[in-house]
């Protein structure tokens, strides 16, 4: 008998879980003495004293009561709860309580294990769950109201509004002079002192430095989000310097209404340079960095053994990832769509047609003929190619159309293309500005752009472009 009172002391001390047995009014009548490393008491501070004397105060009302369900019901139940150790420092705890209904004085076995190291991982992936989507939101919305920024003070104000909002303590402001003896990289995210400074741009042989306190940065993914946010910016900044440039050269170039076709094609030009940089920059910075924090992620989950609710977190989170990969991968298309020059416009188009089919509610039919044999330069590719994704938003935006059509062809000397579709075709639409800006990229290449409104019958819309007209920025 001597010997397995030895043997169960000893599984007793070297168990992880604290044990304890207490009558009906929770006085601790035995508890093991791994208490100590546990919550700091000695097992005989505790003799006879009131179990949840060892609770969080704001946690005992509902252990009470739970209390009461255990004595009544005779079923053993688990709860999480805070304890409080002996030297003030919260702790988590999980209590396994099994009632002893036929014993003197209803005494009860209580098993707590502590979970605080599980507990606090729970609370800071749902931390970072949180916040990653506060920052995914910010980015969405920053990026929708950059499209009623129009002079450089809006987009000055947005931005310090957005750092405010989501960096508090940031302190944001723009400053007109560079640190000196610093060389600063457009985009790129430089650290002097206490302050962190991005270069917007330049504006009039000024440069425009975004500066706020470094502190404020806590996370990898607020620095990611940093960034992006300045990409942003710095987009519609050249944007809005090229914007003022123009209408500073038609000012003094005409004073005609109708744009001179040089205008057209510069303007077309640089903002397909400006995706293109983005696009890229993006690719080789934002994105790159997403995959890395996925491979990451994947990495913890596959090599560790994780307890299962932490898992479904972990799982939620990696998923999250993949989404905004794709999502910038996407935009990254859009911005500068991948092998355009290598596939050609024909397969392009097809391909651009089979991703927009998936997640359309229009059909689309497109025909043909080989486009291989013509002599069609890079400029012409890109814009005919942007010439149909306008098009297709104005498609899905307006025309309410159950099918559309694009017929690509060749004739006189001319590329040749025709949409049309069966969407509503209201008067009041010819005006819309997709219509326009296709009307414009036509101009520029030099080609015409026909389009009709039959109301009830849809859009007509008909390109005709010269292929082997030579045209010049003079």
């Amino acid at each position: 008998m001597e010997n397995n009172q030895q043997f169960f002391q000893t599984i007793l001390n070297h168990t992880s879980d604290v044990l304890m047995i207490v009558d009906r009014n929770r006085h601790i009548i035995y508890i093991t003495s791994n208490v100590y490393e546990t919550l700091g008491y000695r097992p005989e501070e505790l003799n006879n004293r009131d179990g949840f004397d060892l609770l969080h105060p704001e946690d005992k009302e509902s252990m009470l009561q739970r209390h009461h369900n255990l004595l009544t019901s005779k079923q053993s139940n688990t709860s999480e709860y805070r304890m409080i150790r002996k030297n003030g420092e919260v702790r988590y705890g999980e209590c396994k309580t099994t009632p002893l209904p036929d014993t003197e004085n209803y005494l009860q076995v209580v098993s707590i294990r502590d979970i605080t190291e599980r507990k606090r991982m729970e609370l800071e992936l749902e931390y970072h769950k949180n916040r990653h989507e506060v920052l995914q939101n910010s980015l969405k919305n920053f990026s929708n109201d950059l499209s009623f920024v129009m002079k450089h003070a809006d987009l000055e104000e947005r931005l310090i509004k957005e750092l405010v909002t989501i960096l508090p303590n940031s302190n944001p402001t723009i400053m007109k002079n560079s640190p000196k003896n610093t060389h600063l990289t457009i985009g790129k995210m430089e650290t002097f002192a206490d302050k962190a400074i991005i270069k917007i741009g330049e504006r009039q042989q000024s440069p425009y430095i975004l500066s706020m306190n470094a502190s404020a940065i806590r996370e990898k993914m607020e620095s990611i989000w940093l960034e992006t946010l300045a990409y942003y910016s710095m987009m519609v900044f050249e944007n809005l310097n090229m914007i003022e440039n123009l209408i500073q050269q038609l000012e003094t170039a005409t004073r005609s209404k109708e744009t001179p076709q040089w205008v057209l094609r510069l303007m077309f030009n640089l903002q397909e340079q400006q995706r293109l940089t983005l696009s890229s920059d993006l690719h080789d910075t934002v994105l790159q960095d997403q995959i890395d924090l996925y491979r990451r992620l994947e990495s913890l989950l596959t090599r560790y053994e994780i307890e299962k609710k932490v898992k479904t977190k972990l799982v939620g989170i990696e998923q999250g990832l993949l989404d905004i990969i794709h999502d910038i991968r996407v935009t990254c298309n859009n911005l500068r769509p991948p092998l355009l020059r290598e596939l050609g416009l024909k397969r392009s188009l097809e391909n651009l047609f089979e991703h927009i089919q998936v997640c359309s509610t229009y059909k689309i039919i497109f025909t043909a003929v080989d486009l291989s044999m013509l002599p069609l330069s890079e400029e012409q590719t890109i814009g005919i190619y942007r010439i149909v994704q306008e098009l297709l938003n104005y498609a899905e935006e307006h025309s309410r159309a159950n099918e559309i059509k694009f017929d690509l062809y060749y004739e006189d000397f001319q590329l040749k293309i025709v949409y049309s579709d069966d969407g509503v075709g209201d008067s009041f639409s010819s005006n819309h500005f997709r219509l326009t800006n296709i009307e414009q990229r036509a101009q520029s290449l030099g080609g015409k752009m026909e389009i009709s409104l039959r109301p009830g019958c849809g859009l007509l819309a008909a390109l005709q472009l010269p292929i082997n007209l030579e045209r010049s920025l003079v």
